[in-house]
C-alpha cells in the first residue's frame, strides 16, 4: 500500500475521479429513491442528475490533494447513511466512526482512505442490489453483454421478419425466465439481460414452432 509520500500526483488525480464516480452511482440511487415513492413502475434507470455529474479526464484532476479525496469521501458517506437507512440496510460501523472522528483531512494516511473507500465501495454495491442498479463502474460490462443481445436479435429479425414488441406480451415472458426488472442506460435505453440465444427466441419470435429447435438458432449460437 503506498503511504503519503510516494504518491503522485497522477495516483491522486485517478483516485478522486474514482471517487467522482461514486458520487454519480449515490445521486442515481437516490433517484431510483425517488421514483420508488412516486409508485413508478420498476424500469431502473441511471440518468437524470447523476448523467450531469461530468467526472473530468485525470489531467484536469491534478490539482486535487489526498485531503480533498478524503473530504469528497466523507461528503459520500454523509449522503449514503440515510439511503441505507431507508432501505433498513446497515451502514458500515468504519464509515459512521470516520464521520464521527473528526480526524483533520490532512492528517490521514492513504492507507486509512483507502480502506474506507473500499468499505463505501461495498455499501454501495449492496444498495445497487438490492435496487437492482446499473452502476457506473459496471454500466460498461452490462452494455457489452447487452450489444450482444442485440446482435442476436437483429439475426432473429433477418430469419423471422419483424419482432413481438408489445411490452405487454415481452415482460411477461421475461418474468417467467426470472427476469424481474428490465434496466435503462443514462441515455434511456434498455438494457437486455444476459440470456441465452433460445430464450431470446421464445421471447421475441412470433408464433415460434413448436416442433424441435428452430434453424434459425444455429446462426445466432
Amino acid at each position: 500500500m503506498a503511504n503519503n509520500n510516494t504518491l503522485t500526483k497522477e495516483t491522486l488525480a485517478q483516485f478522486y475521479g474514482v471517487l467522482l464516480y461514486k458520487k454519480k452511482d449515490i445521486v442515481a440511487i437516490q433517484e431510483r429513491q425517488a421514483e420508488r415513492k412516486l409508485s413508478i413502475l420498476p424500469l431502473v434507470t441511471i440518468g437524470g442528475n447523476a448523467n450531469k455529474l461530468v467526472v473530468p479526464p485525470d489531467s484536469e484532476l491534478m490539482g486535487k490533494t489526498l485531503a480533498d479525496s478524503y473530504e469528497l469521501l466523507l461528503e459520500l458517506v454523509r449522503d449514503l447513511i440515510p439511503i441505507q437507512e431507508n432501505l433498513s440496510i446497515d451502514s458500515n460501523p468504519i464509515l459512521e466512526e470516520a464521520l464521527r472522528s473528526n480526524k483533520a483531512s490532512t492528517d490521514i494516511p492513504f492507507g486509512e482512505i483507502f480502506n474506507l473507500f473500499m468499505c463505501l465501495d461495498e455499501d454501495i454495491i449492496a444498495i445497487q442490489d438490492k435496487l437492482d442498479i446499473v452502476g457506473y463502474s459496471n454500466q460498461e460490462r452490462a452494455e457489452e453483454v447487452d450489444e450482444n443481445m442485440r446482435t442476436c436479435l437483429r439475426k432473429l429479425e433477418e430469419f423471422h421478419g419483424p419482432l413481438e414488441d408489445d411490452p405487454d406480451v415481452i415482460l411477461p415472458k421475461y418474468g417467467e425466465m426470472g427476469v424481474k426488472k428490465i434496466m435503462f442506460t443514462g441515455e434511456g435505453l434498455p438494457l437486455f439481460p444476459k440470456v441465452s440465444p433460445q430464450q431470446l427466441h421464445e421471447i421475441f419470435v412470433k408464433n415460434p414452432s413448436s416442433t424441435g429447435q428452430c434453424p434459425c438458432l444455429e446462426q445466432v449460437s
